[in-house]
């Protein structure tokens, strides 16, 4: 009678290997890796794809607005915010257009990370471009705030 494995070189109770791979596995680890910091540096440094989770918007006050030699654009000026300006801050203004009355929306972006250095003081006035849809016309201009008008500056 035969003392041995039935098979030569494998013993008598080896099996296949059940469970995930572990190639698998690190390769699962991996992508949660690289995710994780892809948030991260979304969040701290205010870069990557995901950079939006590092900015904030703080929206400005229009002082007011000039018209430009397009008349399908005006200038709009804004108080600056009283911390100042940092050098990759995003000014935006963005018009909502009604048949009598032009509203105009003014933000500043900024990385929610403070070590920035101050290109301007706070309270200055800046110009922001606005394109609009249509010429301005007899339009009044308003913030879309508050609805107070906004002044023609000379």
């Amino acid at each position: 009678m035969a003392t041995g494995p039935l098979i030569p070189g494998l013993k008598e109770y080896d099996r296949p290997r059940r469970g995930f791979p572990r190639w698998l596995a690190w390769l699962i680890g991996s992508v949660v890796v690289v995710l994780a910091v892809v948030v991260l540096a979304g969040f701290a440094g205010g870069v990557g794809p995901l950079r939006a989770l590092g900015q904030s918007t703080v929206p400005l006050e229009a002082v007011g607005y000039r018209l430009t030699a397009d008349d399908t654009v005006i200038e709009v000026a804004v108080t600056l915010p009283a911390s100042g300006l940092c050098r990759e801050d995003e000014l935006r203004g963005i018009a909502f257009e009604r048949s009598n009355r032009i509203e105009v929306d003014t933000s500043v972006t900024r990385s929610r990370n403070p070590s920035c250095p101050i290109t301007s003081l706070g309270g200055d006035v800046r110009w922001v471009v606005v394109p609009l849809d249509a010429p301005i016309g007899t339009r009044t201009v308003v913030r879309a705030a508050d609805r107070q008008a906004v002044p023609l500056a000379g």
